[in-house]
């Protein structure tokens, strides 16, 4: 059985539905002046921009 994994496309898709969601986490943790929060979302897009460096 053959499977077929996810496009280029597909995955740079996905990665950038990721980052915007994790846009708008950093977001709201900035207006709730939510520390923790912010070093992780700010981690996370990091992250996932290099993964789209590819």
């Amino acid at each position: 059985m053959d499977e077929m994994g996810m496009t280029n496309e597909q995955y740079k898709g996905m990665l950038l539905d990721e980052l915007e969601q994790w846009e708008d986490v950093l977001e709201m943790a900035k207006s709730a002046n939510a520390e923790e929060i912010i070093r992780k979302a700010e981690k996370q897009i990091k992250k996932i921009e290099e993964k789209l460096k590819f």
